[in-house]
């Protein structure tokens, strides 16, 4: 990519591969645990030795901080010296934290050391969404990009896309899922909803899309909540409803365990058949945190739509 740098904070997260092939760049958040402290290692590896370690669960005291000013700005000034002139940095919804005010912060920051500096361009995207959400608006970033799109284009086409992009999320825990989610404004759906759903292993499937969030559906088992937002996002693609040719998928798990949910492989049977890119990886560890260990996310740009 050697118009545009892209910097993301590690909420967002894609395959290790395509971060790498890429140079996209992932700013460290860092995560608390029963009060010690670390940084994210930006790794697949350590996010699902970390989910496979117990010390996310319910009986923990976990929190995140977001990147600070100082971080992104680091981050920043590294790719201006790498020779990239245009950084787009792209971040978590705005609702939802520090992450993006911090950024533009630290943008600004560089702007002023720069001074009478015309060659730069650094801009500040705010997702508009969360985790499978942010790496789909990663991924149709790099897409465009390699197109030869002018890179301002390229922003204003993914502002507009920003606003369609449709993260749907399933935890494998709700109550867990909800007790911390509080934490990050979420209100999509209530306690006592959350204790029910907990109770009878009922699942919500949450759609998060455009700075708000709602409830598309309950079902009873984890595994029939996948087969159904599967199922429900192949219709999406049959029916020509998708404006861009990648779908993102995270999971609190490996790779292969997400796999073999029932309804993945038709969706990846479907994603093929239309020529589209079904890009699926571990969660981050923030996406682990606050949706539970063991959830799955979903990223989709499409109109708004009912649940089908």
């Amino acid at each position: 990519m050697s118009k545009m740098a892209v910097i993301v904070d590690s909420a967002c997260n894609l395959p290790d591969s395509v971060l790498t092939k890429y140079n996209i760049t992932r700013v460290p958040l860092s995560y608390t645990i029963d009060g010690d402290t670390a940084d994210d290692p930006c790794s697949d590896k350590a996010s699902l030795s970390l989910f496979q370690s117990g010390r996310l669960a319910r009986k923990h005291a976990v929190s995140t901080s977001p990147p600070s000013i100082e971080d992104f700005q680091r981050y920043i000034v590294a790719k201006i010296k790498e020779g990239y002139t245009t950084i787009l940095v792209q971040t978590v919804n705005r609702v939802q934290g520090e992450t993006y005010n911090n950024a533009n912060a630290a943008a600004s920051a560089v702007k002023r050391k720069l001074g009478d500096r015309q060659d730069v361009s650094i801009r500040v995207m705010d997702s508009r969404t969360v985790f499978a959400g942010q790496a789909l608006m990663v991924a149709e970033t790099v897409r465009q990009t390699l197109s030869k799109k002018d890179a301002v284009q390229v922003r204003r086409d993914l502002d507009t896309l920003s606003t369609k992009i449709h993260t749907f999320i399933i935890p494998k825990s709700p109550l867990v899922a909800l007790e911390r989610s509080k934490k990050r404004n979420e209100k999509a759906v209530g306690w006592g909803q959350a204790f029910l759903a907990n109770t009878l292993g009922i699942h919500p499937i949450l759609c998060v899309v455009n700075d708000s969030s709602y409830v598309a559906a309950k079902v009873r088992g984890f595994e029939k909540a996948a087969s159904q937002l599967f199922h429900h996002v192949a219709e999406r693609i049959n029916g020509g409803h998708v404006l861009s040719p990648i779908i993102t998928v995270n999971y609190g798990g490996s790779v292969d365990e997400l796999k073999a949910l029932p309804g993945y492989a038709e969706l990846k049977a479907v994603a093929d058949s239309k020529k589209m890119m079904l890009m699926p990886s571990v969660m981050s560890i923030a996406g682990g945190i606050y949706t539970s260990v063991g959830s799955l996310s979903l990223g989709i740009a499409t109109e708004p739509h009912e649940w089908s």
